[in-house]
């Protein structure tokens, strides 16, 4: 059996990201049913932040406005119309009816899940992405408001005395974690990341493991063919770029 890491690097708002993930799993799929001996190795995703907007506020707005104040009308238009088009093919109904605003709140939530893995030996933190994911884009739900995160890792993780809505709720309200995302994602630009999704499958660092990057929400045969490479290259292989924020 192998162990195969995949870091991904990415916020939940942006549309990419979300394709990007979508495919990743795809080719994992695939993977474990092509691959020989591909179904007994253990896949494990990890998350890293990265703040797309820092100027976002805290109090959401119309996501309409705000990529309208960013783009512009023609713009925005277009690009809402060739998400859908994509999203359709990847099991996405994408919707932009809803609110947006800063993404720190939704980090923190993926923080404290991957830290309640680690203590409890739980793997929930990709299904809590996958729910911000969904409920931004496809459900129209607020993702900067407490009660609505609060709401989320509620409909995914079985609460308990590890993580009860409390805990959920005080480590959001009283900014629990922000300056270590803040940090992991200033580091990540200073490391080139300039867009996102950014994927490392085969582990965080070359000299850890074998590596491969792609940047961008590749096809799902970029992905299967890097899931393959990752066992047999000796450094960092970069693939090609795909769409980003």
């Amino acid at each position: 059996m192998t162990l195969i890491s995949i870091a991904i690097t990415s916020d939940p708002v942006c549309p990419w990201c979300y394709i990007g993930y979508r495919r990743l799993t795809k080719a994992i799929h695939l993977y474990q049913r092509t691959y020989p001996g591909g179904s007994h190795d253990d896949i494990r995703i990890t998350w890293k932040p990265y703040i797309l907007d820092h100027d976002a506020p805290m109090q959401s707005i119309s996501y309409l406005d705000r990529r309208t104040q960013k783009l512009g009308p023609e713009k925005v238009a277009t690009s809402q119309a060739h998400l859908q088009r994509l999203g359709i093919l990847d099991g996405i109904q994408f919707r932009f009816g809803g609110r947006i605003g800063s993404t720190l709140r939704a980090h923190q939530v993926i923080l404290l899940c991957e830290r309640y893995d680690v203590e409890e030996g739980t793997d929930y933190t990709t299904a809590v992405v996958e729910g911000l994911f969904r409920a931004h884009f496809e459900e129209e739900r607020d993702i900067t408001d407490v009660e609505t995160l609060v709401k989320i890792v509620e409909e995914i993780v079985m609460m308990g005395v590890g993580l009860d809505e409390g805990r959920v709720r005080s480590w959001l309200e009283t900014g629990q974690g922000v300056g270590e995302i803040e940090e992991m994602a200033g580091r990540a630009r200073s490391e080139g990341i300039h867009g996102v999704p950014w994927f490392r499958i085969g582990g965080e660092n070359a000299k850890e493991e074998t590596a491969v990057a792609l940047n961008g929400a590749q096809d799902v045969g970029e992905f299967l063919q890097a899931l393959i490479r990752c066992e047999g290259a000796r450094s960092v292989v970069s693939g090609g770029r795909g769409e980003v924020c």
